[in-house]
């Protein structure tokens, strides 16, 4: 028979060591007796594993009947896809033992691969001695999927995209998503879109505002458009963030693309009056009404200014005798019915002269109108889009009653404060001959049912003027309650058909008017005087904490200005000046700092989790004390803890105790913790530095910040130093279809699980069972065996002079970590 040299080996530090002494050969020769024995799997035969290099899968093969030596071999089924470290491994069992462990290790690549499950069967190396395989004989392994298999989710660009809002129409923004990695399976992907500080929600402009998109299997890029919508609201610009909120179907988001930000230009620009009504005299002259572009009520700018931008203008009137006839009453001095505002202008006028005659007239008006439909530019029609403009009743002898103009303020009246209002007042334009009267009646401006007696007296009546009263007063008595209430709003009417006396009435004929909220219905402030406010101390420093207390109503959401300059209320409805919520009580406080305030705390200024090294190192763990008036010493001691706190000794780590001082004026303090050298192999061990006590009453440890964890990491190899048995030397001739055992021993320590792989070359799958794999050390044990056969192949081979050398390497290796076979 021809036979091969091959070299088994783990380390190249030494030459290999070629004798025969002490190796543990086991030779399966067909001429041992026949004996009855069944060769199966035991126990677990069914796997679910990660894809990991610390996947071991672990099967026992298991020989019932006569006690015969017998090899066993496992072998995977099917094409090696590169997914185990081996796809062969092979067990000898001698006669005096029932079962072997094989390992089988899980391969960890970089390829995105899907749930993949896996056929391992067991055979015997030949069909010697009756023995025969029994069942479960097929072991299956199935490794869940990995790097990333269904797929990593971004958007392709994070960029910022610009775009403009379009006008009357729709615009589509193509967003492109990257399926990376593995393209497995179909995955699910929902978004969402905000918008931080605008106006309105994200849905007015963009849309849809939230979603999904399904990626089917084998895409891996997607493309899904936001569409920009065309919402005729004034804007500043606006930044919208699209962002990827959640993956199904397996696939992972990257978090550092899955958001994109939309920026809409500032747009709508509006268009409006700047007053709805003017009320003038017939003999004013000319008039001018402001038109506004790009400004909000309050005046703000908004909206685009960069372009020009225009609107028509009508102006109606009616045919009633309280319409205003052009040329007669009024004459219109634009010689073009436009309004244009050029790039950056902001505001323009209209111009109309008002005619004065000599005819008595009641109150005649006129509208000016501004066409939406006759925008032209990035703007949009907002109210007050028409304005009227009402001229005086003149040229009357007994006059025209109306409500007098409110001020730029409505008439808001405090109920807690006035129990009479006075500030209504009915004027009498025109003449004045003989004594006229008109009848009035107040309601609610709102779905309140409530009487409006509850608030105010009287609700209707009748107001007269003498001859030669030009306007008169309409008292209100103001109902003065214990009941806390919120802003109420009134209307009061002039009835026209009751006027008598030969006057008219005219616009205008309503007014709302307000009574204020009441009684601190949102509340009253002030420092709570029975919650203590104190100084508290945090890692960061030193706090004030304050205690506040409300009184009188809860109504409304307030906001509280910590320098208590001013209480708020937020979303104030209607929109008038509140009267509450207010200040009271006390609003100044005094703290008295005591001894204990005045030296503060002593605490670690961090209290994570220390890491040390050994050979020697040192930690230093600064202390920090809050006020800094005297001397202070503080005592700290150090305490073993964990599974292996008994061996933690002063050869470890020290000192165990100990004390350090604060001077006066010294805020800071440092406490110094010495690792210590040796050569014994040791885990991780862990020791509590602990803040004991202090050496004054009036000096506090700190809650929370007094122990600190402290983990000196293992050293001095606890679980690895591998090597071949020196019985295991080699070299060794053996057959095809023969197996070798081999020992691998571990000196030092032994403290520790571990896992070994080896492997065979060149050429080692293809001429042994079980050329590679791993073998699996527990905490305390010493020796295990690993088992070779040689393949019977059936090829005719070369001469000894042309073999090659098969090596086989070990991680965590010792001097003897090679030998030679043959």
């Amino acid at each position: 028979m021809v036979t091969k040299l091959y070299i088994f080996f783990l380390s190249s530090g030494m030459p290999a060591v070629l004798t025969v002494a002490g190796l543990v050969l086991m030779l399966l020769n067909a001429s041992v007796r026949s004996e009855s024995a069944e060769l199966r799997f035991q126990g677990q035969t069914q796997f679910v594993v990660n894809e990991s290099s610390r996947a071991i899968v672990r099967l026992v093969v298991e020989r019932v009947g006569e006690p015969v030596n017998v090899t066993a071999l496992v072998l995977l089924q099917g094409e090696d896809t590169g997914d185990f470290e081996a796809t062969t491994a092979a067990a000898f069992l001698l006669s005096s033992e029932s079962s072997k462990t094989i390992f089988i290790a899980v391969r960890d690549d970089d390829i995105p691969e899907a749930d993949e499950t896996f056929v391992f069967s067991l055979r015997l190396q030949s069909s010697s001695n009756d023995v025969m395989v029994g069942t479960p004989n097929t072991a299956t392994i199935t490794i869940l999927s990995n790097d990333n298999a269904f797929g990593i989710i971004s958007f392709k660009s994070t960029s910022l995209i610009t775009v403009e809002e379009p006008r009357g129409r729709s615009q589509y923004v193509p967003l492109t998503l990257l399926r990376e990695k593995g393209t497995y399976g179909t995955v699910t992907v929902n978004f969402e879109v905000s918008i931080f500080g605008g106006p309105n929600p994200a849905s007015e402009d963009l849309s849809p505002d939230i979603g999904n998109i399904t990626i089917p299997p084998g895409r891996a890029v997607v493309v899904f458009s936001i569409m920009i919508q065309d919402d005729k609201l004034p804007e500043e610009d606006e930044i919208f963030t699209v962002r990827l909120t959640e993956a199904a179907g397996g696939a992972l988001l990257n978090p550092n693309r899955s958001s994109v930000q939309i920026k809409i230009f500032r747009n709508d620009a509006p268009i409006r009056f700047s007053k709805s009504t003017l009320v003038v005299s017939e003999n004013i002259g000319v008039i001018s009404l402001s038109v506004t572009r790009g400004r909000t009520e309050d005046g703000l700018l908004i909206g685009s200014d960069d372009r020009t931008v225009s609107v028509a203008y009508a102006v109606i009137t009616g045919n009633g005798a309280a319409s205003a006839t052009p040329l007669e009453d009024f004459v219109d001095l634009q010689s073009e019915r436009m309004v244009v505002f050029p790039p950056g202008v902001h505001e323009t006028e209209l111009r109309f002269n008002i005619k004065d005659d000599n005819i008595p007239e009641i109150a005649e008006s006129f509208q000016v109108v501004l066409l939406e439909e006759t925008l032209l530019g990035d703007t949009v029609l907002m109210t007050p889009s028409v304005a009227l403009v009402s001229i005086e009743p003149n040229d009357k002898p007994y006059g025209v009653l109306s409500i007098s103009p409110s001020p730029i303020q409505p008439h808001v009246i405090n109920e807690d404060l006035t129990p009479i209002y006075e500030g209504i007042i009915i004027v009498r334009n025109g003449g004045t001959r003989g004594a006229v009267s008109v009848r009035w009646n107040i309601t609610r401006n709102s779905t309140d049912r409530t009487p409006v007696s509850a608030d105010l007296n009287p609700t209707s009546g009748t107001l007269r003027f003498a001859e030669g009263q030009m306007n008169a007063v309409l008292p209100l008595n103001i109902t003065q309650d214990n009941f806390p209430e919120e802003a109420e709003a009134f209307v009061l009417r002039l009835i026209p058909g009751s006027v008598e006396g030969g006057a008219e009435v005219d616009e205008p004929m309503e007014m709302v008017f307000f009574i204020q909220d009441s009684d601190d219905v949102y509340g009253q402030f002030g420092f709570h005087p029975r919650e203590n406010q104190s100084i508290q101390s945090q890692p960061e420093g030193r706090f004030l904490s304050f205690s506040f207390l409300r009184e009188g109503g809860t109504m409304g959401e307030v906001r509280l200005t910590l320098t208590l300059d001013s209480v708020q209320l937020v979303n104030i409805s209607p929109q008038i000046p509140s009267v509450s919520p207010r200040f009271g009580g006390a609003l100044n406080i005094s703290l008295v700092i005591t001894p204990d305030i005045a030296n503060g705390e002593i605490g670690f200024t961090s209290n994570q989790t220390v890491v040390v090294l050994e050979p020697e190192d040192s930690n230093t763990s600064l202390l920090r004390r809050d006020g800094t008036d005297g001397q202070a010493v503080v005592f700290w001691s150090l305490r073993p803890a964990g599974e292996n706190r008994d061996d933690v000794t002063v050869g470890d780590i020290s000192p165990f105790t100990g004390s350090v001082k604060f001077l006066s004026g010294q805020s800071e303090a440092v406490i110094n913790i010495t690792v210590m050298t040796d050569s014994i192999p040791e885990i991780n061990e862990t020791v509590i530095l602990t803040l004991d006590r202090t050496n004054v009453d009036n000096q506090i440890l700190k809650p929370g910040f007094t122990r600190r964890e402290i983990v000196i990491l293992e050293n001095d190899e606890p679980g690895e130093v591998f090597e071949f048995s020196p019985l295991s030397k080699g070299p060794w001739l053996i057959n095809e279809g023969e197996t070798v055992e081999l020992r691998v021993i571990r000196e030092q320590g032994q403290l520790l699980n571990q896992l070994i792989r080896y492997t065979v070359i060149p050429s080692g799958n293809a001429q042994f069972y079980g050329a590679t794999g791993i073998l699996e050390f527990q905490p305390g044990e010493r020796e295990v065996m690993v088992a070779l056969v040689a393949k019977p192949d059936g090829i005719p081979e070369v001469s000894p002079q042309s073999t090659l050398p098969c090596v086989g390497v070990m991680t965590h290796l010792g001097s003897l970590s090679s030998l030679g076979l043959t």
